[in-house]
């Protein structure tokens, strides 16, 4: 269990990143958490390497969908029309947290922070597309990291492009905007893709309710539309026959790698975040070896370094890190075991917003 000082830190590093994020009551609960040894600690009893700060908030949101007649309720802008004054907010939370004290914590001990929402499938687009265009096609993806698959079935949605023009099916669900800018390609249509395999240590079964709740809850309270969107995404990722596999991805990738014969893209957006240094360099070594006699191509979509150690472990900010950064794109040729990478752009994940570098 991580000491209660240094969770105190996590929770007050979060509580600026939801700010910075647009949830002002995720903001406000988790500063006032910070100074509440009771309700940290019940915080900090969940799994080791976990995202406590928001593991814990979304473990209440994912309660309050059985709960809606409980008063917290009433300030989650996703279970009420209209939500109450977020700064009068903490008694009930913290009311609510130790009445259900017992639930939470198995929450905690079995459920992963998998947040998705599936704006994030137009600023995955451009990268994509530059594989495609790169590798050929149809183009066989891995992802890792892939929860309920939303990212993995990008190609089922129309994106709105800067100029106005509309691609992708007809009959889509939804139609999303891909802001692309900076001096690199905008996609004039949607690749052609062959195979598609998602890890996960706890895939996502989109046709489980209990599974999709626990999704639904990862977004932020003040995200209605968008939450209301991901559900949609949701009932489209039920409908496929995704490849799923559970696991360690260091361990199941070799396997899923060999399962594909045509250009593979294996891709990770907001994954690497949970990992350490080791577990990064032995998947860039793990692809290099499996590329013997091949060519694979690697996108990631991930948060800087600094971020990352800041927001998972409460220490680093002294030089007043962003709350709300841009995730680096970097595109990586894995060819007989020699690789080569670079910085192809940045993605503001939540919005579909892409800047090439």
């Amino acid at each position: 269990m991580i000491a209660l000082d240094r969770l105190a830190q996590v929770f007050r590093a979060n509580a600026a990143i939801y700010g910075a994020k647009g949830s002002p009551l995720y903001h406000a609960l988790a500063l006032r958490v910070a100074d509440d040894p009771e309700i940290l600690a019940l915080a900090g009893s969940g799994q080791a390497g976990a995202q406590p700060a928001l593991q814990m908030l979304t473990a209440v949101h994912y309660l309050l969908m059985t709960h809606r007649d409980d008063p917290l309720a009433g300030f989650f802008a996703t279970l009420t029309p209209v939500p109450a004054p977020t700064e009068q907010a903490y008694p009930a939370f913290r009311r609510f947290c130790l009445r259900h004290a017992p639930a939470i914590k198995r929450i905690l001990a079995t459920r992963t922070v998998q947040t998705t929402y599936v704006e994030r499938c137009g600023g995955l687009l451009p990268g994509l597309s530059h594989v495609a265009n790169l590798a050929g096609e149809p183009l066989d993806l891995i992802e890792i990291g892939c929860s309920a698959g939303i990212l993995l079935s990008f190609d089922c949605y129309r994106y709105r492009l800067p100029n106005g023009r509309i691609i992708g099916p007809n009959d889509a669900p939804l139609t999303l905007a891909c802001d692309v800018s900076g001096d690199g390609p905008v996609p004039d249509r949607l690749p052609v893709i062959g195979r598609r395999i998602g890890l996960d240590l706890q895939p996502v079964d989109a046709r489980d309710p209990d599974a999709r709740d626990w999704i639904l809850a990862l977004s932020f309270p003040e995200f209605r539309e968008a939450q209301a969107r991901l559900a949609i995404a949701l009932d489209n990722v039920a409908q496929l026959d995704l490849d799923r596999v559970a696991g360690d991805a260091l361990e199941t990738l070799p396997d899923a790698i060999a399962s594909t014969a045509g250009p593979l893209c294996v891709f990770h957006s907001a994954c690497l975040y949970y990992w350490n240094a080791e577990a990064r360099a032995r998947l860039d070594d793990l692809l290099a070896r499996m590329s013997e006699g091949r060519t694979l191509y690697r996108l990631g979509i991930e948060l800087p370094d600094a971020y990352r150690i800041w927001a998972n472990e409460g220490r680093g900010d002294e030089g007043g890190i962003d709350a709300d950064p841009a995730c680096d794109v970097v595109l990586v040729r894995y060819r007989d075991g020699v690789r080569n990478g670079r910085h192809i752009g940045y993605v503001r994940s939540n919005t579909g917003s892409y800047r090439w570098s």
